[in-house]
């Protein structure tokens, strides 16, 4: 059990983003998690965007107006030892509201460049984190360099039949003697995946961050396309996955305990074995040892129809408190907004019709 409760008031939704009325093309959608910071002038810009980014900014949450401005496109380059593939603002940090910091979430789809079939895009899919940056609040993004933050120990051509790599990045959040992060790592058998907590001393030098293992941050990330990398060297070691069994998607501070607060989206039954599928939580001390999950927000959820999705289901959930002093939005007070994705259908499929969503909350002890 959490050492926290959170309490949801989905009575009180509101819409941040409404695809009908912001979107500025057919595949402008919301396709991340809340990812929010202040620039210099106290100006706050969100990013939740596809891998064609675009900001939401506004001088407070209440205020929030799309742009249509593209901010960031990776070069959709059909080689995968190239990083720089489709690729999704993941992860924002900014020091001083001039210069922001991004880890991206890079798709190299091999079945898009003849690699695969058609049909084997699950098959043919090697995703990676690599850097970004800007010198301008966030207006223009362009790839750091060096790029790579992390990938599997194996090349795209190795780990073909089933998706592999390491996936969705949380917010990054300041600990002490630099910054951490987690990432979805979905390794090919006999490796473990899970949950990767990532830490770094230096956000403009992407060959630092480090993975946990064996207790400490040891695992450095090698480029598989460079020299062949042994796994047993370079792969995370799934943090608590009894607490943490599903991807982690935003990571933040509870001001008034110090516990962090880990938001999951997932499907478990219940002591009276009813199943209950919606956004989850679990609590930490120090972000390795974590207690839960328990359910925040009972709620259908993206891509868990058999064979049709269920209506109006959701992904991509996060705490965010627009009342945090924070420049990063970390930390969260008793009071404090669930942000999620909720698309509507297609007939089955989940399109490109999604809004961003925003519940409040209310965090306290037990």
């Amino acid at each position: 059990m959490p050492a926290l409760r959170i309490t949801a008031r989905p009575s009180e939704e509101r819409l941040v983003f409404d695809h009908d009325r912001d979107a500025c093309e057919t595949w402008d959608i919301p396709d991340t998690p809340t990812r929010a910071y202040r620039d210099a002038s106290g100006t706050i810009h969100v990013f939740q965007s596809h891998h064609r980014a675009r900001a939401l900014a506004g001088p407070d949450f209440a205020s929030l107006r799309h742009s249509c401005r593209v901010a960031f496109e990776g070069a959709g380059r059909d080689d995968p030892a190239s990083f720089d593939n489709r690729s999704w603002i993941a992860s924002t940090f900014t020091p001083d509201g001039r210069t922001v910091h991004a880890v991206v979430h890079d798709e190299y789809r091999g079945h898009e460049t003849g690699a695969c079939e058609a049909d084997e895009a699950d098959a043919c899919w090697y995703n990676t984190l690599t850097a970004a940056i800007s010198h301008d609040g966030g207006a223009t993004f362009r790839p750091a360099e060096p790029r790579l933050v992390a990938a599997l120990p194996r090349r795209a051509e190795d780990t073909q039949g089933r998706r592999a790599g390491l996936f969705e990045p949380t917010n990054i959040v300041a600990i002490t003697g630099g910054f951490a992060m987690m990432a979805n790592v979905v390794a090919p058998a006999p490796w473990p995946s899970g949950n990767c907590l990532l830490r770094t001393d230096d956000l403009a030098d992407a060959t630092r961050w480090r993975g946990w293992a064996d207790g400490a941050y040891r695992v450095r990330f090698e480029d598989p396309y460079r020299a062949d990398v042994d796994p047993g060297a370079h792969l995370c070691e799934p943090i608590d996955p009894a607490a943490l069994p599903w991807p982690v998607t935003s990571l933040t501070r509870h001001e008034g305990s110090g516990l962090w607060i880990a938001t999951m989206k997932g499907r478990r039954a219940d002591q009276a074995g009813i199943e209950r599928t919606g956004v989850f939580f679990s609590t930490s001390p120090d972000l390795l040892h974590w207690q839960g999950p328990a359910l925040l927000l009972k709620a259908p959820l993206m891509g868990s129809g058999t064979p049709c999705a269920p209506d109006w289901p959701i992904g991509y959930p996060a705490l965010v408190d627009p009342a945090s002093p924070d420049r990063n939005f970390t930390g969260v007070g008793d009071r404090a907004l669930l942000t999620f994705v909720r698309a509507r259908l297609d007939g089955c499929e989940v399109g490109p019709d999604r809004d961003i969503v925003a519940v409040p909350v209310e965090i306290e002890g037990r």
